[in-house]
């Protein structure tokens, strides 16, 4: 099956220290992934796991830009994470590289055009 290019920028801009005032100290820092479709294709957006299993975070659609939360017991204790991409009306898919993650990372994908 052939694959789709996937361009993963470490955006980790270490969020961790930027916490709203008010928040109780248990809350966990919100981590992202803000992905650039460049692709004419709109696309599922997954975060990919060991054994094969993914979660899905949304949709992008083609040529846009959208920040999806990553949910934090997928950040909690797996160090690194990949995503992966599943054009609609293709057969292709996109894989990342790992990425070592840690809550209140932003990390940002782009697909780039064929």
């Amino acid at each position: 099956m052939p694959r789709l290019p996937v361009v993963l920028f470490a955006a980790l801009l270490g969020l961790t220290a930027c916490g709203k005032t008010g928040e109780a100290a248990t809350d966990e820092p919100r981590t992202t992934v803000r992905v650039e479709n460049r692709n004419f294709l709109d696309m599922h957006v997954y975060v990919a796991q060991a054994g094969g299993s993914r979660v899905r975070l949304g949709i992008v659609s083609g040529g846009g830009t959208k920040v999806f939360t990553v949910p934090a017991y997928l950040v909690r204790g797996a160090g690194s994470l990949r995503f992966l991409v599943d054009p609609i009306g293709s057969a292709e898919e996109g894989l990342s590289e790992e990425l070592p993650v840690i809550p209140g990372d932003e990390v940002m994908l782009i697909i780039p055009s064929r």
